[in-house]
């Protein structure tokens, strides 16, 4: 137990953000911020009592800290950038996403809330970009999200029974994704602001749900296929083609893309590669885009913004019923 409850401790003590004397204040500093250190190293054992008042004040049941634990599935766990994670980053994330989940399942439980994901797409098999838009025009059926923009991916995730966690993720990865105990769909992502856009975090969170739902064959480019649905999954086809005013163009303007991009929350960027993906211009008005434009300002400022707000609810509105309980 010992090797375990330390790594475990540490982790969920630093997920929740709290110092060693902050935890010892949370549980009325009946543990001391020695005998925590003490824990955390691996050379002394709390009681069952402190462990009761750990695992209270970090909301996990104490059979986290005894190893019982929800299962992830490592070798799903892929993430939203082509660096690969390292061993010790791959031993850390599986800790974190136990924690996050135990974490949320035991907040559930404690409501008499039972979670579940019901998706008629999980595992649906792609061959070629038409699939890919069919899938996403399927799903936006499936979640009654219409035609038009979705206001909140985040949200809409939540509602529609996949776990999203903010995290600290490690340098160059914004999301990541993976299943718990085979049924629920977790996805990791880094929210702060010095690391992503809103329009990248949407893009994200649509890319790691690519990944979840999609079965691809060996020999496809999963990342560049998840890319596609998350684009086609934001901005459907049919009414990009509408909103562009036509299946085929000699050349983009950057006002019409800035006007797209400022209501549905995507990226210049990612319109100039949806508008090539789909055969709407040709590869040499691609590459004076990239080559020309954005290269120039990789960034995008002064390119508009989406102004809607993506934040996460559900913990949130969770911890509210449960102190008022």
């Amino acid at each position: 137990m010992q090797n375990v409850l330390d790594i475990r401790l540490k982790t969920a003590r630093k997920v929740k953000g709290l110092s060693l004397g902050d935890l010892s204040l949370a549980v009325n500093s009946c543990v001391s911020r020695q005998a925590l250190s003490k824990y955390e190293h691996g050379v002394m054992l709390p009681s069952s009592r402190n462990l009761d008042a750990i695992a209270k004040a970090l909301g996990v049941p104490v059979a986290f800290f005894h190893g019982e634990s929800l299962g992830v599935d490592i070798p799903m766990l892929r993430t939203s950038s082509q660096r690969v994670l390292t061993a010790q980053e791959i031993t850390e994330l599986e800790v974190v996403i136990q924690y996050f989940s135990a974490r949320f399942l035991h907040r559930m439980n404690r409501l008499d809330m039972h979670p579940a994901f019901d998706c008629a797409l999980k595992g649906k098999k792609i061959e070629s970009i038409a699939d890919i838009s069919e899938t996403a025009d399927s799903l936006r059926n499936e979640w009654r999200c219409g035609d038009g923009p979705i206001a909140s991916v985040l949200r809409l995730l939540e509602r529609h029974g996949v776990w999203v966690f903010e995290y600290q993720l490690p340098e160059c990865v914004l999301g990541l994704s993976t299943w718990v105990e085979d049924k629920y769909p977790v996805i990791l992502l880094d929210t702060r602001k010095e690391k992503t856009t809103v329009e990248r975090l949407r893009f994200t969170a649509a890319h790691e749900l690519g990944h979840l739902l999609l079965d691809f064959p060996d020999g496809l480019d999963q990342e560049k296929m998840c890319n596609k649905f998350a684009g086609l999954f934001l901005f459907p086809k049919d009414t990009f083609i509408h909103e562009i005013c036509g299946m085929t163009r000699k050349e983009l303007y950057l006002e019409e893309l800035i006007d797209l991009h400022e209501v549905y929350g995507v990226s210049v960027a990612a319109l100039v590669h949806q508008a090539y993906d789909l055969g709407v211009i040709g590869r040499d008005h691609y590459d004076y885009w990239f080559d020309s434009v954005i290269k120039k300002n990789p960034k995008e400022q002064g390119w508009g913004n989406y102004l809607f707000p993506e934040t996460l609810g559900l913990e949130r509105r969770l911890d509210e019923i449960l102190k008022n309980q």
